[in-house]
């Protein structure tokens, strides 16, 4: 029997906690609790952004799939992913972690180097941080980041609750290339050929900064990042919202090397459930949408998947080729189920 923590699932419990908070959850900001980060305004005419994402040994990554060092990478990427997905600029991060008993000091230096690399990567810098020691290793990154001014835009936020009747559906990048890099990992296929740009895209992911900035200078206004699979990020839209949302199957954006070393079905349901890919998901007009995919904001392309509809709001469906609705094995990743 599933306990009550498993029945409410991990977003329904952040619900109910918020709601006990009462008074001290932070209602009356620009951004309050409930989307990828929280905002509030500051005196320099933009907002301040902030989220703060937890990584834990044994969840979110193994030791026997990656080191400390792509640990740490992944753990900078998650946290700067939430700024890219409501269009902020990252500027800082304050890092606490739970060392667990068997590191080693070389794993420590490992650590630092894969978050300092990653820094680099995402043009951001650790402020500060925290470190203890415990039973398992946890890596916990606040990030900060900060808006464009607020005279400038209409919209300074990328949002889940703002798709519309009409508008399209639209992802960065492929998806599944992590979950297919992760099965790739523990099959021990890595000198395959192909399997490379998986595994990379499992311990080194990038978050889409620039993508979501140009989303908002564009004139976007809904967005949010894939971290818990497609899906299932599509769905918290979708109920942010009160909207459906339709996907097909056939427009998903899937890594080659995906379908030639694990075959198209499991690509197919590793792009709709896998999760932890980081692209960002957009709804929109469609013609504003594809404007984004011709300029290939820093590289990365844009595909139509999709359409928000006013029917079955709250609910995602995948329409296969047939045009008949597609259930994955998974649509995604709740923490605590």
């Amino acid at each position: 029997m599933p306990t009550p923590l498993e029945e409410l699932g991990e977003f329904s419990l952040i619900d109910r906690i918020v709601q006990r908070l009462g008074v001290a959850a932070a209602r009356n900001i620009l951004v309050p609790p409930g989307d990828d980060g929280a905002a509030w305004r500051v005196e320099d005419g933009c907002a301040a952004v902030a989220t703060i994402d937890m990584l834990t040994e044994g969840n979110h990554w193994r030791l026997d799939t990656m080191t400390l060092g792509d640990a740490g990478w992944r753990a900078v990427a998650a946290n700067v992913s939430d700024l890219a997905a409501m269009g902020a600029t990252p500027d800082y991060l304050l890092v606490g972690i739970a060392l667990g008993i068997d590191v080693t000091l070389d794993e420590v230096d490992d650590l630092a180097e894969g978050m300092l690399q990653a820094c680099l990567a995402h043009h951001v810098r650790i402020a500060g941080g925290d470190i203890v020691r415990s039973n398992t290793t946890t890596i916990s990154i606040a990030a900060y980041g900060h808006s464009a001014p607020l005279s400038e835009v209409p919209q300074p936020f990328l949002r889940r609750s703002e798709a519309k009747p009409g508008d399209r559906v639209a992802v960065s990048g492929t998806v599944g290339a992590s979950r297919a890099g992760l099965e790739i990992i523990e099959a021990l296929r890595e000198g395959e050929p192909g399997a490379e740009v998986l595994t990379r895209a499992h311990r080194r992911p990038r978050a889409r900064v620039q993508l979501g900035q140009e989303a908002l200078r564009a004139g976007l206004t809904c967005g949010m990042d894939v971290s818990d699979g497609l899906m299932q990020d599509l769905g918290h839209i979708a109920r942010a919202s009160g909207v459906g949302i339709e996907v097909a199957a056939a427009a998903v954006p899937i890594e080659q090397a995906a379908v030639d070393l694990l075959g198209a079905d499991i690509a197919l349901d590793y792009a709709l459930g896998g999760g932890e890919d980081f692209e960002l998901v957009l709804t929109g007009p469609g013609d504003v949408l594809k404007r984004l995919d011709q300029a290939a904001t820093g590289g990365t392309p844009v595909s139509l998947i999709g359409r928000v509809v006013a029917e079955h709001p709250g609910e995602v469906i995948v329409f296969s080729d047939e045009g008949q609705p597609y259930e994955p094995t998974r649509r995604g990743w709740d923490q605590l189920r």
